[in-house]
């Protein structure tokens, strides 16, 4: 049986972004984002571009303003001075 033997090349791959001592030096950006992508598909996860803070945080205060509105949660409206000290419980005491 005859000896086949693969260049160092072959086994250990490309120096600059193949398997070495740990991490690759350079990382194969446009496989890691094929990868990526792949995964998101899998998990059928959907990118959902956000168009940016100032839209996220009105979101929010929307949704705060609607809570206040309905009572779902407590607004302070009077100095603290004048509210009870501790939260409204439902035990008797």
């Amino acid at each position: 049986m005859a000896h086949h033997h693969k260049s160092n090349r072959a086994v250990e791959g490309n120096p600059e972004d193949g398997h070495s001592r740990g991490l690759p030096r350079r990382p194969d950006q446009e496989d890691l984002a094929q990868r990526t992508q792949r995964d998101r598909e899998d998990v059928d996860l959907r990118t959902r571009k956000s168009p940016g803070p100032e839209a996220d945080y009105q979101a929010e205060r929307d949704e705060i303003d609607r809570e206040a509105g309905t009572g779902e949660i407590q607004t302070g409206t009077g100095p603290r001075k004048t509210r009870a000290p501790f939260p409204p419980t439902r035990y008797q005491g």
